[in-house]
């Protein structure tokens, strides 16, 4: 197995899907914008810096999914992917991910911005296999607030990549041969790490923390768009 593991916000998107879903979710369900986006650009900024907590952090982003019926939530993720998520899509991310398909590598997407949001995204790129956070559901399939399994920033998307590889091994019979990593982040030092042991690196459109450590190391360091111009 030849693995191609992609990150997602700033990676192969110009935009966080984490931070744009919250804005767009609570602009459509009546909260208080000023309260809830302030809450949202503190944990961006906290994340940028690599110094925010996960657990608070995923239990404001489970918890506003709790406070909604499945149905609206439903509805207001098709218009997300729609109207922003659609139209963010560059060319450029498109060739790279179906260059890796072409080279007979499988294709993971491995992002921070759970599932409920990032499976219709992962179809949009043609990638077969996720690996997110998971929010739980109760057995009527609404979400409870609560995380079903592992967080997928820093060490817990590595746990979640290594999961992966180990399910595709040992049930699947698919042996590891090599892996390739694409983030622009350093909260994603962990993954990248394990990439350019097993396989190669690639700091993509890299933040200025991840870009000076890429260098040091001499991994790839590509610039796929004008992050600046998105």
């Amino acid at each position: 197995m030849k693995l191609a593991v992609f990150d997602l916000d700033h990676t192969l998107l110009p935009i966080d899907t984490g931070d744009a879903w919250t804005h767009w979710m609570v602009k459509f369900s009546g909260l208080d914008v000023a309260q809830y986006d302030a809450k949202a650009e503190e944990f961006a900024r906290q994340y940028r810096c690599g110094t925010f907590s996960i657990d608070e952090f995923m239990s404001f982003q489970l918890g506003l999914l709790a406070r909604f019926q499945r149905v609206y939530l439903d509805a207001w993720l098709e218009a997300f992917i729609d109207e922003v998520v659609r139209p963010a899509i560059r060319p450029e991310a498109l060739e790279l991910v179906q260059s890796k398909k072409a080279e007979g590598y499988t294709l993971v997407l491995a992002t921070g911005t759970h599932s409920f949001v990032t499976a219709p995204i992962a179809a949009l790129f043609g990638i077969p296999n996720l690996v997110a956070a998971r929010p739980q559901e109760n057995e009527k399939g609404e979400f409870t607030g609560k995380l079903d399994g592992s967080h997928s920033y820093q060490e817990g998307k590595l746990k979640l990549v290594r999961d992966f590889i180990f399910i595709k091994e040992r049930l699947c019979a698919d042996k590891l041969e090599t892996i390739d990593a694409y983030s622009d982040s350093i909260n994603d030092m962990p993954l990248l790490a394990f990439a350019a042991e097993h396989g190669r690196a690639f700091a993509v459109n890299p933040d200025a923390q991840l870009r000076k450590e890429a260098l040091a190391r001499c991994w790839n360091v590509m610039d796929l768009f004008d992050k600046a111009g998105a």
